[in-house]
């Protein structure tokens, strides 16, 4: 069936218009709600830190409400007992997605930039020897510490660190 006159000119038309409107809406920064925000991760270890043995540190981005509700109960020893089975049960990165660090006490690594889509929540895990949940929920800050102290771990703003002082 043949197209009447100027059909097929319409129909480009409406897709360099609609082209247009993408690139002004990009330009325009819509959609910025989608991008990951950075966060400066700082981390200062204590020089006696989890019986002066090595800590590992999981730092997670959680996408699924319920998924990230059944991770805020868990133990960081539950998380390491069970993250490779998440793994597998979220294989495509679509629920979650973590950076993961190991830290010798007294050691003070360079600051880590990660960048957390906006729709995530966060929480961090550190592997320590002694009994405790060892885990904390992330508020979206754009600037951490997190102290690996002697038995657990605390976090605290940057901004608040330096009003403080």
């Amino acid at each position: 069936m043949p197209y009447a006159p100027g059909t097929r000119r319409r129909r480009i038309s409406l897709r360099r218009v609609l082209w247009a409107m993408l690139a002004a809406c990009a330009l325009a920064d819509c959609g910025s709600s989608l991008r990951p925000f950075r966060l400066l991760v700082e981390v200062h270890v204590a020089a006696r830190a989890n019986q002066n043995s090595p800590i590992p540190v999981t730092l997670l981005a959680v996408y699924d409400q319920k998924l990230f509700e059944r991770l805020s109960e868990m133990s960081a020893k539950q998380w390491y007992d069970q993250r490779d089975q998440l793994r597998r049960d979220f294989p495509s990165g679509d629920a979650f997605t973590e950076w993961e660090w190991e830290f010798v006490p007294g050691y003070t690594p360079p600051p880590a930039v990660v960048e957390i889509p906006r729709n995530a929540n966060a929480l961090v895990f550190a592997n320590y020897r002694s009994p405790g949940p060892h885990r904390i929920r992330l508020g979206p800050h754009q600037r951490i510490r997190i102290d690996l102290e002697g038995e657990d771990l605390s976090v605290t703003t940057l901004e608040a660190a330096e009003r403080s002082r």
